[in-house]
């Protein structure tokens, strides 16, 4: 099989899986406060194997590790930070397990880290404290693990993607970068996302502005991830004026109901699968997936888009 890289200066546009913590928790698993879906792995590691084999099934060709939130700094607001290397490992190990008993064609493996502090954290992200040891023990844990790549998830500050990127870049593997944005209150205007109503005193950043600061740490691809549907298109745009790499995109879709960490009135897949083709269409994107909302019937339906298409 050719490479990542490869594959897509062939022009090949790849399947990524739909959400995998909302999916989670659609099958019933508790999300903890603090750690979100990251306790999963050990509490539940056959929901989450099986949540892995079905995105497998639907046609993706990129799965990712239970690791969004499992780094050693978010742990530790819940004393496990101890159990970060056996979590990483665990949650790689469920992914690659899956890709054995479901895949029938090749399959690559992406872990995941991301800007998230624990949930009852007054920031937006995570900034404080011994973070950037944590980033590169994680990144170090998915290389050891045996990840094919590393995607960078929910990129929206520049001091924390800064220590992100350049911890995931160091490992050597594939980076992909998935930044996270939302419409300023003009509705013309693209800005890094912000949704926590806190003191934080971080602010939302110039869309354009935050890519040119990052983009000289390097990434194999970049995109728009875990952002409204609405909002994709025209934070592509502005992508695509300042990054001159692989595009991506996996919108969230739907209404988030909290405590429960539920989706509702989410798209259907083939209105989803609509909203990739336009993206495809308009801005070149080549890895395509779904984000919070999305489950297996999406990327089934992002899979027969992908077919038509000749992919």
């Amino acid at each position: 099989m050719s490479s990542l890289t490869e594959r897509l200066q062939q022009g090949e546009i790849l399947l990524l899986d739909g959400g995998v913590s909302t999916e989670i928790r659609r099958r019933g698993v508790a999300l903890d406060k603090n750690v979100w879906s990251g306790l999963a792995t050990k509490t539940n590691p056959d929901e989450v194997l099986s949540v892995h084999e079905d995105y497998i099934r639907a046609g993706a060709q990129i799965i990712t590790a239970n690791t969004y939130s499992t780094a050693r700094h978010v742990l530790e607001s819940i004393n496990l930070a101890h159990e970060s290397k056996m979590l990483n490992l665990k949650s790689v190990q469920l992914a690659q397990q899956a890709r054995d008993n479901a895949a029938r064609e090749p399959v690559l493996i992406a872990g995941s880290m991301s800007s998230m502090p624990p949930l009852t954290s007054h920031r937006e992200v995570a900034i404080d404290g011994q973070v950037e040891s944590s980033y590169q023990e994680l990144a170090e844990s998915l290389l050891n693990a045996g990840v094919d790549l590393i995607i960078a998830e929910m990129m929206r500050d520049v001091e924390n993607a800064e220590i992100v990127i350049r911890a995931a870049v160091a490992t050597g593997l594939p980076v992909m970068i998935g930044f996270s944005a939302m419409m300023a209150d003009n509705g013309v205007d693209v800005r890094s996302l912000r949704w926590k109503n806190t003191d934080d005193t971080t602010v939302a950043h110039d869309f354009g502005e935050m890519i040119d600061s990052l983009k000289p740490l390097g990434g194999l691809a970049a995109g728009i991830m875990h952002t409204r549907v609405e909002d994709t298109a025209p934070a592509l745009a502005v992508l695509r004026e300042h990054w001159s790499g692989p595009l991506l995109a996996y919108a969230e879709t739907g209404k988030l109901v909290l405590p429960d960490w539920r989706y509702e009135e989410v798209s259907s897949p083939q209105q989803y699968a609509t909203e990739i083709d336009s993206w495809i269409r308009d801005y070149g994107v080549q890895i395509v997936g779904g984000c919070c909302g999305t489950g297996p019937e999406h990327i089934k339906a992002l899979r027969h888009l992908l077919d038509q298409r000749g992919q």
